[in-house]
């Protein structure tokens, strides 16, 4: 089971290894360039050798992607290898959720929510950016270096969204191919790290229109997470598949819907149920923190404050979620309702999926590193049988929340609590995360809820005792006390 420090650690070695890797080019670079000068080599031929062979250095040794890959196997019908398991899809449900705040036309150059007063563009500021941005991605000698690129940002680091939407139209697919394509691989002394890219996308998305960011999305990843690895290899295999049905769009929403609940989340088809059951436990302990954590922004998208090493880091996401050909979310989900969705739920993974870099990395994990992502608070990890029912509604009473993990498959299956045949409203899930909704001290009994939804999927009543013997940890997180 893969924790937030063991994706940030890949992702370092992947870093030290991209560095690794352009001093290696350095060397071939300055090895081609005296040939070069000896023989009397035009320079044009000599860039021409000098990127194939740094291209040929870098296939070499990257990884895919700047998570690294996936370490545990996951299959698509429920089990996350080592990881938490993805529940079964489900139908849409009944039931009206509210009145959508607006209903948008899927060819709009604007997202549905966007504000109809945003400032305009200045001609000449547009005009004077562009020139600097091309300036800058002209480069040198020895290409586009980093010091060019953050020229280019710097460029339109001023703009507001309309004038950001002029400058992108002025530019042709060539011109905005090759900007990406410097910041992700530039040949000599260029390319950015992903913090470094996170930072212009962060800008791009909290300002530009719909029609901008999908222009930019053909070019780059980082802007609408990939989805075609979700699943595991059991999922390639099955045409009804979210990573081979689905496609990007944008539903009729709203962002909330009377009060924060955590009956308005039911995990999707991806195995992500540390996430979820982290969502409904911190919601349920206090959802002011749900709420505090996303911002809307003027074109519509929506800005999430996550946690990462006890800093907040902004993640700006667009309201497009991944959609199944009949329209439905493909991951998380609304418990039961139909449209307009409520949408801080997938707000919220598809953050996530952002910050870790596409949804197929955010399979598997622990409740722990959930609630502190959300509340920026360290979340506690102990035995079931370290803290006492006592201890378990001292918690909850404060304010506090509880996220549990589920037996092995191994240790789990000579229990009845994981037998098909058990009463469903008894029945557990192994490598699955829960959270604990409620103690009874008296009664001597825990409650906890699978984060299926809670519709289809009723909270389970056991014996303190049958909890401790079920569950192989329980993580503790203070939220906001």
């Amino acid at each position: 089971m893969r924790s937030v420090s063991d994706r940030r650690a890949r992702r370092v070695r992947d870093e030290r290894g991209a560095g690794t890797v352009e001093y290696l080019g350095v060397v071939v670079v300055a090895a081609l360039l005296v040939v070069a000068v000896v023989t009397g080599v035009r320079s044009a031929a000599v860039a021409q050798h000098v990127t194939a062979a740094l291209c040929d250095i870098r296939s070499a040794v990257s990884q895919a992607g700047d998570c690294g890959g996936d370490d545990d196997p996951t299959t698509y019908d429920g089990q996350d290898g080592d990881g938490l398991t993805a529940g079964a899809p489900r139908e849409a449900g009944e039931g009206s959720s509210g009145d959508a705040e607006k209903t948008g036309d899927a060819a709009s150059p604007d997202y549905v929510n966007a504000s109809d007063d945003r400032e305009e563009a200045d001609p000449e500021r547009v005009a004077d950016a562009l020139e600097e941005l091309r300036d800058a991605l002209e480069g040198g000698f020895f290409g586009v270096r980093a010091g060019d690129l953050e020229d280019a940002r710097d460029a339109v680091a001023d703009l507001n969204g309309r004038e950001l939407d002029a400058l992108i139209a002025s530019m042709d697919d060539e011109e905005l191919e090759r900007w990406v394509s410097q910041m992700e691989d530039g040949w000599l002394l260029g390319g950015w790290s992903r913090e470094e890219r996170r930072e212009l996308w962060e800008l791009l998305a909290s300002r530009a229109s719909k029609d901008t960011l999908d222009r930019l999305a053909k070019f780059t990843d980082e802007l609408q997470p990939r989805f075609d690895t979700v699943g595991g290899d059991g999922a390639r295999d099955k045409p009804e598949s979210p990573r081979n049905v689905g496609e990007y769009g944008e539903i009729e929403h709203k962002l909330f819907v009377g009060p924060i609940r955590p009956e308005d989340v039911s995990q999707g088809r991806i195995g992500d149920c540390w996430w979820i059951a982290s969502m409904m436990a911190v919601a349920h302990a206090d959802p002011q923190v749900i709420r505090d954590a996303i911002t809307t922004n003027a074109n519509g998208t929506y800005t999430v404050h996550l946690y990462e090493d006890g800093e907040r880091v902004d993640v700006t996401v667009t309201p497009d979620m991944v959609l199944m050909p009949d329209g439905t979310p493909a991951f998380v989900d609304n418990d039961g309702r139909s449209q307009p969705y409520e949408l801080w739920p997938m707000v919220l993974e598809k953050a996530l999926a952002v910050q870790f870099g596409d949804y197929g990395a955010i399979e598997g994990g622990w409740p722990s590193d959930g609630m502190t992502a959300l509340t920026g608070r360290p979340s506690t990890v102990h035995g079931t049988d370290d803290l006492s029912i006592q201890q378990l509604a001292t918690t909850l009473a404060d304010g506090g929340a509880v996220g549990a993990a589920s037996l092995t498959p191994r240790d789990a299956k000579n229990s009845p609590y994981y037998q098909l045949d058990t009463d469903p409203e008894r029945r557990l899930y192994p490598n699955h995360a829960y959270y604990v909704q409620s103690v009874d001290v008296e009664g001597g009994t825990v409650t906890l809820v699978n984060p299926w939804g809670i519709a289809q999927n009723p909270p389970i009543t056991m014996s303190y005792d049958d909890y401790v013997e079920q569950f192989r940890r329980v993580d503790v997180n203070e939220v906001s006390r």
